[in-house]
């Protein structure tokens, strides 16, 4: 067919103008449909390669006005114009945070800061990677008691990029989520949702999947990865909705599960809701929804800075703390319950879960013991019998320094059996590990995942801490850790000042976990 030369020059001048549009465009422009953003800032690799971090996305509205206690809604209105994520303070982009005084990092410790307008995520991208790549994706949740942290803080994916390879590119993915009062409030029957801190973390999971392809990363190769608070939440989403339906993620590496073992503590939670009633002046939900940002902020501040935690660790509030909680709808039990039921995502394709031996030691009330022992017992299990409590303590060996006894219980409660159930419910596609590097307290295994040199991220072995990021890397992208399936026979790692060492889980540890579960989940011990 002939054109006609009328329209010849309507043609060529549109197919100009486009092509004059895609020259002009910023570099790195992506377009997510409903914002346009350019890079915000580059990192150069010791190798010399640049990574564009794009940071402040939103992956939902703000959570305010009506949407406060809501669920995240990502049906984000358009944004006009080409964001590039600059902000004059970062800490305006975090959700209100608060951190206790002992908390070991200055300056925040003993503060509270950033806002109710924070669901924001950050997306770290080589340069070399383009739209139709598919290259494997990491996607990180903060760990924070489920009190204060962000995208930001304790963790950067800088050395994983210093040692990545052409062949294990990769796209990182960081998210915010409601903490404290606005992201783990609940007490049924009020006009609020249980664990907005864990949706928002699903929601920001959903939006990588939705929209991670744009930057050229893979959907269909997700690897969540947790620590502590962050890893504890990918733990509840593996038994969101008893395991029905669909998550965003493959693959997950879970470290230090933080789950405190609730079920129906609903006198205690009726207790904290009304403080918050209280300082808030108010007396319904509705008043709650409406107080300004600013009576949030002081909320924070007061009941978690302000007064003493007695929620028994791994929250932090009155208790029972600010944390997950079942729902009876999304996280319809505690997940050891429904993880011996059967009810929990069986498509993951494979986790890796771990604990730190000492988790305890410095996050633990550790004086006045044995004597403090039932009260800290009674602070999670509210309704322990004397004889309950000989029972547990009968499981732990502390002759020669009764803080051990606070530390392992800790340790226990909190974190270890958690990780010890996540391994049980996904035996055949789980590699379970220890870390034993002294002192082998909380969070010390982040170091040999996210090394970077010896001043920011100080290791004993830094050979160990890079053949842990290759295994990462690696694992990314479907290759699996070198280490045994925990299976039936229950095998694991045990990360050592030497290295790696295969072993069987202590017959102690074993015995300890059956016992903690065993009184978690019996009711008379008011869980």
């Amino acid at each position: 067919m002939k054109l006609s030369t009328t329209f010849l020059p309507l043609i060529l001048g549109s197919a100009l103008e486009a092509f004059f549009a895609r020259c002009s465009s910023p570099a790195g422009l992506v377009d997510l449909g409903y914002a346009k953003h350019i890079p915000t800032t580059t990192y150069t690799t010791t190798s010399g390669r640049n990574i564009s971090i794009y940071k402040n996305i939103r992956f939902a509205k703000p959570p305010t006005g009506d949407l406060r206690f809501r669920l995240p809604d990502p049906n984000i209105s358009k944004i006009p114009g080409i964001q590039n994520g600059k902000v004059a303070d970062e800490q305006s982009t975090h959700c209100i945070s608060s951190m206790p005084a002992a908390a070991p990092f200055p300056p925040y410790n003993g503060t509270t800061w950033g806002r109710e307008d924070c669901l924001f995520l950050d997306v770290w991208v080589p340069d070399d990677i383009k739209p139709g790549d598919k290259v494997p994706v990491l996607h990180w949740f903060v760990g924070s008691a489920y009190a204060f942290g962000s995208k930001e803080m304790f963790v950067s994916p800088s050395g994983l990029f210093d040692v990545m390879g052409d062949d294990t590119k990769f796209i990182f993915v960081a998210n915010n989520y409601r903490l404290g009062v606005l992201g783990w409030t609940y007490i049924p029957g009020e006009d609020l949702v249980a664990n907005l801190g864990m949706h928002d973390c699903l929601a920001a999971a959903e939006w990588t999947a939705q929209h991670v392809g744009r930057f050229g990363g893979d959907p269909s190769r997700i690897t969540v990865l947790g620590q502590s608070a962050g890893a504890g939440i990918i733990g509840l989403l593996t038994v969101l909705n008893g395991g029905k339906g669909n998550l965003p993620f493959q693959q997950a590496l879970i470290s230090s599960p933080d789950i405190p073992p609730r079920r129906h503590p609903l006198e205690r939670q009726k207790s904290l809701f009304q403080a918050i009633l209280k300082e808030a002046n108010c007396t319904s939900t509705k008043c709650l929804r409406n107080v300004p940002e600013t009576t949030m902020i002081r909320l924070n501040e007061k009941l978690i800075n302000g007064m003493a935690s007695d929620a028994g660790g791994g929250v932090f509030g009155p208790a029972p703390g600010f944390g997950p909680v079942p729902d009876g709808s999304f996280i319809p039990d505690m997940p050891v319950a429904l993880f011996q039921q059967g009810k929990f995502h069986k498509g993951l394709r494979s986790l890796v879960v771990g604990n730190v031996a000492n988790e305890g030691l410095g996050l633990a009330h550790d004086g006045g013991l044995p004597e403090y022992f039932p009260t800290m017992v009674r602070q999670i299990l509210s309704t322990a019998s004397n004889e309950t409590i000989a029972d547990i303590q009968s499981h732990y060996y502390f002759a020669e320094n009764p803080a051990k006894l606070a530390w392992d219980w800790t340790t226990d409660v909190i974190f270890a059996c958690n990780a010890a159930n996540i391994a049980a419910a996904y035996k055949e596609s789980a590699r379970r590990y220890i870390f034993s590097v002294p002192p082998a307290v909380h969070g010390q295994d982040g170091f040999y995942f996210f090394y970077l040199d010896q001043t920011l991220t100080p290791v004993e072995d830094a050979d160990a801490a890079r053949a842990a990021q290759k295994y990462l890397l690696d694992f990314l992208r479907g290759e699996e850790f070198p280490w045994p399936v925990y299976g039936e026979g229950k095998k694991i790692t045990n990360i050592t000042a030497f290295g790696f060492e295969r072993a069987s889980l202590p017959a102690d540890l074993e015995a300890r976990c059956e016992m903690v579960n065993r009184v978690i989940l019996d009711l008379d011990n008011g869980v």
